[in-house]
C-alpha cells in the first residue's frame, strides 16, 4: 500500500515592522476613509462604540474617518507576540506590581493571553453580560462579569484591551476587579484613541490615578452625527454602523482611491 506525503502546510505571513499601525494596516485591519482633495469622501464613515446624548434625550453614536480593527491581528499570533514584546518594554518598569493580566471583553482576550506568554503571567477574562438590546440608533447596552475566571483576593490586575476611548468599560472593569478586593495597577491597551486621557486615568470616585500604557497614542477625531463635517454623509446614508460586519466593504472603499 502507498502512502502519499504529507501535504506542505501553507503559512500566511504578514509584513511586520515597527509601526504598529502600518503592521495593522498588512493585516487588513486598518481602515481610513479616502478624500478627494475637496475633502469629499470616497468612502463611508464608520461608527463607533461610545454614545453621545443629543436635546431631546436620545443617544447616538460618535462617527468618524478612521477604524483599527484589532481583530484582524488576533488572526496572525507572530503579530500579536510582536506587539506584546514592544508593549512589554514599556511595561517592564510595572511588571514587579502586575500579578495577572485581565483581558476585556472582546478585544482584550487574545492579547492578554500574548502579555501574559511573553510577561509570565497569569491571564483571567471578564465576559460581557447584555443588559440592552440594539436599536436602529443605539448600540446594546452591557455589563461585565467574571464567570470563567476571576481575581483572587489582594490580586494587582492590570486591565487589558485592544482600543481605549471613552474609558467607559475600563471603569466598570476596575469596580468589578476592586468589588473582588483586588486592586488595579495599570491600564493595557495597543491604542489610546481617548482625546482627553492620555498616561493617566481617575476612576470615578476616585483620587489616585492609574497609568495608561499603549502601544500606540493617536487622537482620532469623531463627530455628532449634525456635525457640518459629517453631516452631508450621515444624511445620504455613508455610513457604516457595524464597521466589523462590514469590513470587505471598508477595505474596498479603499482599495478604490
Amino acid at each position: 500500500m502507498l502512502h502519499s506525503e504529507p501535504a506542505t502546510p501553507t503559512y500566511y505571513l504578514v509584513d511586520i515592522t515597527d509601526n504598529p499601525l502600518e503592521t495593522l494596516g498588512n493585516c487588513n485591519g486598518y481602515y481610513e476613509c479616502p478624500k478627494g482633495e475637496d475633502g469629499k469622501r470616497f468612502g463611508p464613515l464608520v461608527g463607533y462604540a461610545g454614545t453621545y446624548q443629543t436635546s431631546d434625550d436620545t443617544r447616538k453614536q460618535w462617527v468618524g474617518d478612521v477604524y483599527a480593527n484589532f481583530a484582524k491581528a488576533e488572526e496572525y499570533p507572530l503579530v500579536l507576540e510582536h506587539f506584546a514584546e514592544q508593549l512589554c518594554l514599556y511595561i517592564n518598569p510595572l511588571i514587579d506590581s502586575i500579578d495577572v493580566f485581565c483581558g476585556a471583553p472582546l478585544g482584550g482576550y487574545a492579547f492578554a493571553q500574548m502579555l501574559g506568554l511573553v510577561c509570565d503571567r497569569r491571564v483571567i477574562y471578564a465576559e460581557k453580560k447584555v443588559t440592552a438590546l440594539a436599536t436602529a440608533h443605539e448600540r446594546e447596552k452591557s455589563d461585565v462579569i467574571f464567570s470563567r475566571h476571576a481575581p483572587e483576593q489582594r490580586d494587582r490586575v492590570a486591565i487589558v484591551e485592544d482600543v481605549c476611548n471613552n474609558f467607559s468599560t475600563t471603569q466598570k472593569l476596575i469596580q468589578l476587579i476592586q468589588q473582588s478586593s483586588a486592586s488595579v495597577p495599570a491600564i493595557i491597551c495597543l491604542l489610546n484613541r481617548s482625546p482627553t486621557i492620555d498616561a493617566w486615568y481617575v476612576p470615578e470616585n476616585a483620587t489616585a490615578p492609574i497609568p495608561v500604557i499603549s502601544l500606540v497614542r493617536l487622537i482620532i477625531p469623531e463627530y455628532r452625527q449634525d456635525d457640518p463635517t459629517v453631516a452631508e454623509d450621515i444624511a445620504c446614508g455613508n455610513v457604516v454602523w457595524k464597521p466589523k460586519n462590514e469590513w470587505q466593504r471598508l477595505m474596498t472603499a479603499m482599495d478604490m482611491e
